[in-house]
């Protein structure tokens, strides 16, 4: 009896123990986050970060948008080959642009935005170099396309990224400043490209070493993502916090019962030893806690062996809680990474949707963080932190590729029509970029007029933008029928582009497909966040991305094998214009589909028996 009340003391002081240390922590982590968290400065060195992105924004769609326009029909020329073939070129560009996105994120979390933005500035000058010194066009696929395609794609997701580091309340401002230039590269280099060209007397391979010159220029662009880091000050307020709280676990943890006696039931010692209990060296597993993610990494960086080393040294402590604290603050850590706007204001719109749209799926209300920690780490985030902060640097890539790629996703009948909705607004997103110019030459345009087409499209691509970016803030305007009826519009005039044959017919069409495409590209992340929460923002612009760069690749192919086959391009923009069309109806029915998702998922997840109803009189 006396065994069992002693088994008993020891256990539930054990409780008590864990209890104590529990509450600790969480007071603790309180603590360090008031201190811990690197708060975006919405200004200072922020604006260089946005002007930087403003101008590797401006090169990279510059030369995707407006290169094929120029190049196209010199290399129909040179290397004998129909518009089909040629295009496959410039769609490899688009297409591998986009595909790389989720690899770029996943490079930019682990070795910084601006590394990433550097390295894929060279790898992009360095293919269209070697484009210029090729004598075959299967081999510029490679090089122009997947190369430049690529180093492109490594310039673009840490330009956008990066903004969000520095910039919360003001973030919808930042990033639409950031973005805009992407429109206005776009027009820029409409005018720019047919002037290169002349200076280099018509030879394109000199025209493409100016293009791998003026690529090299996101060097010094990237050169500037450069992440935020802890202050001085604050590393050492927090290695304080949290050296002040090892030493009162290590006082808990003294007087916890450092024996136990073993009863009869032991079959490998004898009935009353006493053994030593080994003392408590860590916060648990060696895994983040969602809890206590600061504490947790804290743990994962000093090991269990080494943690009173160093916590007893100053000059390890302070290492530490850096190293920490930097692998709590990667981008991907956070969920709204690719989200274009401030996550307070979202809240805010948020609780008016509720008031003004009581219909609006309930995803919306739940979008912003529910947790009441700064740090909570979102729960699929938590393995490339663990990653970062453990220096496996291969793992930690491969765990946000995984972040990027949550597969379940595909089994919501929601996304598939999000998904598929998109590709078909990419099939047809790049054509009038190439071929509307050609298309125009072929009605009797003056060829010299041409340039003002591309130049049309950045620059209304640039205002609808900003217009978008406005009318998304006001609850009563849904973004998704925005976004539809855009598309709808957008691909109703281009199936209108062959029964026009005036200059300003031409103007007028491109005025209505740049803004068409602009919604798409301004909102569609807000509708990801509204119908899906949040939380699931960057899985779902990972695998979207995938949808999005293979329809770069297959659209304008297809358009020009169209051309191809039909010896004009009447057939070319009536499809595509279809496409786009067809984009924007099936979108329509979304949240009906969501809704009906939802309910289906409550159905499950809380099944109801049904049983007949008796007369209490039948027997």
């Amino acid at each position: 009896m006396k065994k069992e009340d002693d088994r008993e003391r020891v256990h539930s002081h054990s409780e008590i123990v864990e209890e104590m240390l529990h509450n600790k922590e969480i007071e603790v982590e309180t603590r360090l986050e008031e201190v811990g968290v690197l708060v975006p400065p919405d200004g200072g060195y922020g604006w260089v970060v946005v002007l930087a992105s403003f101008f590797a924004n401006a090169v990279v769609d510059g030369v995707i948008f407006s290169i094929g326009e120029t190049i196209l029909p010199i290399w129909e020329k040179e290397f004998k080959a129909n518009t089909a073939t040629v295009s496959i070129a410039t769609s490899l560009l688009a297409g591998s642009y986009l595909l790389t996105g989720p690899l770029a994120s996943a490079l930019a979390n682990h070795f910084g935005c601006h590394l990433v933005a550097i390295a894929g500035a060279l790898i992009a000058a360095l293919g269209f170099f070697v484009s210029a010194l090729m004598p075959a066009l299967p081999v510029i696929y490679f090089t122009f396309g997947i190369v430049g395609g690529v180093g492109f794609g490594l310039i673009f997701l840490p330009a956008v990224v990066i903004v969000g580091q520095y910039f919360s309340n003001k973030r919808a401002l930042a990033t639409g400043i950031a973005v805009c230039g992407s429109g206005i590269g776009t027009s820029i280099f409409s005018y720019l490209n047919p002037l290169i060209l002349e200076l280099c007397g018509g030879n394109w391979r000199f025209f493409m070493f100016t293009i791998a010159g003026i690529t090299c220029s996101c060097c010094i662009f990237g050169y500037f993502f450069k992440p935020l880091q802890p202050t001085a000050s604050q590393v050492k307020k927090a290695a304080e916090i949290a050296k002040e709280y090892m030493d009162q676990k290590a006082e808990i943890l003294e007087h916890e019962p450092s024996v136990e006696i073993i009863d009869n039931d032991n079959q490998y010692m004898s009935p009353g030893t006493v053994i030593e209990r080994l003392p408590r060296q860590s916060l648990g597993s060696r895994t983040l806690n969602p809890e206590v993610p600061f504490l947790s990494t804290l743990s994962l960086n000093t090991g269990a062996e080494r943690e009173r080393a160093v916590w007893g040294s100053e000059v390890e402590s302070l290492q530490v809680t850096r190293k920490s604290l930097t692998a709590l603050n990667r981008p991907l850590s956070k969920p709204d990474a690719f989200y274009p706007g401030s996550t307070q204001k979202l809240n805010e719109r948020n609780l008016e949707i509720a008031t003004h749209r009581p219909s609006r799926s309930v995803s919306a209300l739940s979008a912003g963080p529910t947790h009441h920690s700064q740090l909570m780490l979102s729960i699929a985030a938590l393995p490339t932190t663990e990653s970062y902060a453990t220096g496996n640097w291969s793992e930690g890539i491969f765990s946000a590729l995984r972040l990027l790629f949550d597969f379940d996703l595909l089994y919501s009948p929601t996304f598939h029509v999000l998904a598929i909705s998109g590709f078909l607004t990419l099939t047809c997103f790049f054509v009038p970029f190439m071929f509307l110019g050609q298309s125009a030459i072929e009605k009797g345009v003056d060829p010299s007029l041409t340039k003002y087409l591309v130049f049309t499209l950045g620059a209304v691509n640039v205002f609808a933008r900003i217009i978008c970016g406005y009318i998304s803030d006001h609850p009563k305007v849904d973004p998704l029928w925005v976004t539809n009826i855009s598309l709808i519009i957008a691909g109703l005039v281009t199936i209108g582009v062959p029964f026009v044959d005036q200059f300003w017919h031409y103007i007028f069409y491109c005025v209505f497909f740049a803004v068409g495409v602009a919604c798409f590209a301004a909102l569609r992340s807000i509708i990801v966040v509204e119908i899906f929460g949040l939380e699931r923002l960057t899985s779902a612009y990972g695998i979207l991305l995938l949808y999005m760069g293979v329809a770069a690749f297959v659209g304008p192919p297809f358009a020009a094998y169209l051309k191809t086959v039909t010896n004009n391009y009447t057939l070319s923009f009536i499809v595509m214009g279809s496409l786009m069309t067809l984009s924007g109806v099936i979108a329509i029915p979304l949240r009906r589909i969501n809704a009906w998702e939802q309910k289906r998922n409550m159905e499950k997840a809380n099944p109801v028996e049904l049983k007949p109803l008796t007369n209490g009189n039948n027997h």
